[in-house]
């Protein structure tokens, strides 16, 4: 009862005007972020039925959450694998298994997308809660929706856009939590004629739900990207301190502190969950880091970019900063970096220790732990705009610091609506200049993967198998990331592959497959998981010669059937 006198006795003393507006905000911009990245998704599949899947990564996504159910080996601890973690796969499932969306790749647009929009709505109401101005909110949270690097990353079925919702759904969480143990209501309730431990036994749940939902969020954070793993010490660190040094908490007792750091050590379920399963299910508990072919230290090593990376910060430094300076254009930048030390100016002539601070350490974790992996050698980036896309981690710092600096304009500049239109008009010129000019760079990598290397080829080699094709079981052995492009594009049940990588030469199709398979699809220049069994068979044409037929063959691939001889081999095959 006494919540909701305050609660109700708060709305009160709001303008009716003013709570019009917060609600009515979250659901314009929700509205606005669909519609524009629906249209997007639709005007770029009609210039081009593969633009939802330009990147490689994207196709992989899709083929490896569609496994679970559709695959010789169904179920969850068979395909969920290892690398990648395995909770955006788990989010695409549902949409995957309907054939016109996997194919086409909106199966990633219809979890992604949504995953976008309420990203932007809690970024609204985090700048809501920081400066408490509608319009600058507005501001700062279209900065993020509207940029089309963004926007692009937004439509596809990829990581960043799930990851980004439970990041950025942490961070608001966080926030409410720290800023609801400074309300004065109950540091101060002898003006309402209360008693103190009533309030706190009420308010006590109350806050610490928060606190759970921050954890929760960032859990599945860290189940998304590895990124994230940095932030449950944070969030550890960051309630200990807290509750040391918070005046107003530190009478609550041993049982509400030691219920805060439990609930706070909850978000390091998701990193304990991972570990676990590698642990069960390959032996090593590390395998998601080491695993050869599929950890991003192994694609490091091998790669060609970790030689101008590796222990050269300055190098690092400069390739991350080209990066952002093209994705956020260099207004955006520079006026984020006048708004940032304008705000620890500001700070430091206040007494008490400010809010801001807490947003700031929080969202630069991902990005630091970005760089920290290119100077070690884990990450890659380069000037071709390779994983430009590692740069969408710093949108939500730099819409709070521009959105600070908005706030921190001279009050001539906010007075006038002529200057203050034509400052904000000026933050947003770039990325409305961008899509103009063809220099939206993530969308630029992305379509580079698609037209290089053997990426054309596959295509056009799954188009050949889809018309040939009349029932049976298809070797295929190209390496991981050919055979699902060949896959997702042929539109044949996933069920009637049988992929054979390095790791399972074991298997009798591998050795005799004229015994169980009806076709076979051969790379000539397979990835590295399958390139010493891509060779094995290609020195052994002759031999697979007398029980196929090659029907199609281009640069890259080749394509065998069964001769189909009337032997009861044949009749096992083809029943």
């Amino acid at each position: 009862m006494i919540l909701n006198k305050y609660h109700f006795t708060k709305k009160l003393s709001l303008r009716n005007t003013d709570i019009l507006i917060y609600h009515k905000w979250p659901l314009i911009i929700l509205t606005i972020v669909m519609i524009v990245g629906f249209s997007t998704s639709i005007y770029l599949y009609m210039l081009d039925k593969y633009s939802l899947l330009y990147y490689g990564d994207a196709v992989s996504h899709l083929v490896r959450a569609r496994e679970f159910v559709d695959s010789a080996r169904p179920g969850l601890l068979e395909q969920i694998g290892t690398g990648w973690l395995p909770l955006p796969h788990l989010l695409i499932l549902p949409t995957a298994l309907v054939d016109p969306l996997f194919k086409s790749g909106f199966a990633g647009t219809a979890i992604s997308l949504p995953c976008f929009a309420i990203t932007s709505v809690l970024i609204y109401r985090i700048i809501k809660a920081q400066i408490n101005i509608n319009y600058i909110a507005v501001t700062g949270t279209l900065l993020y929706a509207l940029n089309w690097n963004i926007i692009y990353l937004g439509i596809i079925p990829m990581t960043e856009s799930p990851f980004m919702l439970f990041f950025v759904a942490s961070a608001y969480y966080l926030q409410k939590w720290y800023l609801n143990s400074y309300n004065h209501y109950y540091l101060e309730p002898i003006k309402y004629n209360l008693q103190r431990t009533s309030i706190r036994s009420l308010y006590l749940p109350i806050q610490l739900i928060d606190l759970l939902k921050c954890s929760f969020f960032i859990s599945l954070a860290t189940l998304c990207r590895y990124e994230a793993w940095i932030i449950p010490i944070f969030l550890v660190l960051f309630v200990l301190v807290s509750i040391i040094r918070r005046n107003g908490i530190t009478d609550y007792g041993i049982k509400f502190k030691a219920l805060a750091i439990l609930v706070s050590v909850l978000s390091f379920s998701g990193i304990v969950l991972w570990i676990s399963y590698n642990a069960y299910y390959y032996g090593d508990p590390l395998r998601f880091s080491n695993a050869v072919y599929w950890s991003a230290a192994y694609q490091a090593i091998v790669g060609t970019n970790r030689i101008h990376l590796y222990l050269q910060p300055l190098n690092v430094a400069a390739i991350y900063t080209i990066t952002a300076v093209t994705i956020y254009g260099p207004v955006l930048l520079i006026a984020g970096i006048i708004g940032y030390v304008s705000q620890r100016r500001y700070d430091s002539k206040e007494t008490k220790r400010n809010k801001n601070i807490l947003l700031y350490i929080f969202f630069s974790l991902p990005p630091t732990v970005t760089v920290l992996s290119m100077v070690l050698g884990i990450a890659e980036m380069n000037q071709r705009w390779f994983n430009s896309r590692f740069l969408i981690l710093l949108s939500p710092l730099i819409v709070l610091s521009v959105s600070i600096l908005i706030a921190r304009l001279p009050k001539g500049i906010k007075k006038s609506h002529f200057y203050l239109l034509s400052t904000i008009g000026i933050l947003f010129v770039y990325q409305f200049v961008t899509p103009a000019l063809g220099f939206v760079v993530t969308f630029l990598e992305a379509r580079h993967f698609i037209s290089s290397g053997t990426r054309p080829f596959s295509i056009k080699a799954a188009e050949a198998l889809t018309s040939k094709y009349n029932g049976g079981r298809i070797l295929i052995i190209t390496g991981s990331a050919q055979q699902n492009n060949i896959i997702q594009q042929s539109g044949i049940p996933l069920r009637n592959f049988d992929t054979i990588l390095e790791g399972n030469t074991w298997n009798p199709s591998f050795k005799k497959p004229w015994l169980y398979n009806k076709y076979i699809i051969i790379s000539k220049e397979a990835d590295p998981s399958a390139a010493n069994v891509s060779r094995y068979w290609l020195h052994r044409q002759q031999q697979l010669s007398k029980y196929f037929d090659i029907v199609y063959e281009n640069k890259y691939y080749r394509i065998m059937t069964h001769k189909q001889n009337p032997t009861p081999i044949g009749c096992m095959l083809y029943r």
